[in-house]
């Protein structure tokens, strides 16, 4: 028992985690479709895949394991870096774990043998894309910036049936489809539902709208290459032959498969904006989401996929709201008189919640004519960004307060004196500093019961 267990534990026999193997098929539709595994070992993988309710088929170099894989599916040979692409021909993902010293090869396999439409999930030793070194690494990390995108999973094998401290990354890729008739399927989803609405962020018929659109402008691509080559062909005897099509100011684009690349992404950032999220949280936080959006522009832009993205959004609201409204305050308690910052403080401020009067630093300037008004910093962005945790507190429109800048120039706001501007009275100073105060207590105190709340501590009822 002892040499076979020998036998399956080599230097590349790393069984993957259970958690690890759903984070790797997150947000995948497998029900009914076939799957690729080609590096199955014992099955881990292939186990999961099937609960889905995947069609698996796989491959397994070693022969014990391979007795083992080969029960729980279809095996379609040993050695994975000799298969060819017309074995996997029908295949709609590849779901794989190579070994970490090899993994660059058999990523490298995969893509150049899947065929189009395919997805990729692949585990890989971080040191895989951070080492450039060499050229397969660096082919490797090309493909992955055009057609995918890479998550940090950390030492994920630290706790898993063989450990390893290796630092893990999870790589997701899509084969683009460049022609056939098949190009566009799985875009839209079936009949319209009764209720078109998507947790009330974008309505169905929207979404619908916004792919057709892609999908009708790839294919008008098709027309408009015809035309550049007839072009090209006619005024080639002149010395002129680079008719091109261009997306944005400097980005001309000669190929079908660089047009789908380009409008894909200006597609996930027009959905992106109009789901004004700018209003609703942090300057940070929009950083987060904004990045989240960038690593979806390599994912299909189709219906189901543009669902999920809500999914996932609308699903971790709660804990943006949280850290939307942690960072908002903790910009101004921390400009206490005893901080721990290196910032001005104020006997105004306190540092366990915010005071209903506060003084926001380096915010005024004495503008051309000597009237008041505001610099642009990272303080307006941060008074900007209360203003919208306050909204959302207090169901206020968002839309209703205008820009802090905006309110003292269209007012002829002048220092020293006190207006009324949002959820504050406001005055500012020469120096710098604008004084705020609370207009209702209730905002104030509803505020920092909520603030508290976040932080893991528990405020009075009444404040």
């Amino acid at each position: 028992m002892q040499a076979t267990k020998s036998k399956f534990f080599d230097k590349d026999f790393y069984p993957t985690p259970k958690e690890v193997i759903y984070q790797m098929i997150d947000g995948l539709d497998l029900e009914g479709k076939t799957v690729y595994e080609p590096q199955a070992g014992k099955g881990d993988i292939v186990d999961v895949l099937k609960e889905q309710g995947a069609n698996v088929i796989a491959t397994e170099k070693n022969e014990d394991l391979a007795k083992i894989v080969g029960a729980k599916c279809k095996l379609i040979g040993t050695d994975f870096l000799k298969i060819k692409a017309e074995q996997i021909s029908h295949i709609n993902y590849i779901i794989s774990n190579p070994p970490f010293s090899k993994g660059d090869k058999h990523l490298l396999h995969a893509w150049n043998i899947a065929p189009d439409g395919c997805e990729i999930v692949c585990l890989l030793n971080q040191e895989t894309i951070n080492n450039l070194r060499y050229s397969d690494h660096r082919e490797l990390k090309q493909i992955i910036d055009s057609y995918g995108n890479i998550t940090e999973l950390g030492n994920c094998f630290s706790t898993a049936e063989r450990k390893t401290k290796v630092e893990v990354v999870m790589i997701k890729l899509y084969k683009p489809i460049l022609e056939g008739d098949n190009e566009f399927e799985g875009f839209f989803m079936g009949e319209e539902p009764q209720e078109a609405q998507e947790n009330g962020i974008m309505t169905f018929n929207v979404i619908r709208d916004v792919v057709q659109r892609y999908v009708h402008s790839v294919q008008c691509f098709d027309e408009h290459l015809k035309i550049a080559e007839r072009m090209n062909s006619l005024t080639k005897p002149f010395g002129v032959e680079s008719f091109e099509f261009k997306i944005d100011y400097n980005n001309s684009v000669c190929t079908k498969e660089d047009f789908k690349k380009a409008i894909q992404k200006k597609a996930w950032q027009y959905i992106f904006d109009k789901m004004n999220m700018e209003k609703y949280v942090t300057t940070n936080v929009l950083k987060d989401i904004n990045k989240f959006v960038n690593s979806q522009q390599q994912v299909p832009f189709t219906m189901r996929n543009i669902y999920k993205m809500f999914e996932i959004i609308v699903g971790t609201r709660e804990e943006t709201f949280k850290k939307s409204l942690t960072e908002a305050v903790d910009h101004f308690t921390k400009h206490i008189h005893e901080n721990r910052y290196a910032v001005e403080g104020w006997k105004t401020n306190e540092g366990h919640l915010l005071a209903e009067k506060f003084i926001v630093p380096y915010i005024c300037e004495v503008g051309w004519s000597g009237q008041m008004g505001i610099r642009y910093s990272s303080y307006r962005d941060d008074l900007g960004d209360l203003v919208k945790v306050l909204c959302s507190i207090t169901g206020t429109d968002y839309n209703t307060i205008p820009a802090l800048s905006t309110f003292v120039s269209s007012n002829k706001c002048e220092f020293g004196k006190w207006y009324r501007w949002g959820f504050f009275e406001i005055r500012g100073y020469k120096k710098g500093t604008m004084h705020m105060k609370f207009i209702k207590r209730d905002d104030w105190a509803r505020l920092n019961q909520q603030y508290a709340k976040a932080k893991g501590q528990v405020l009075p009822e009444k404040i």
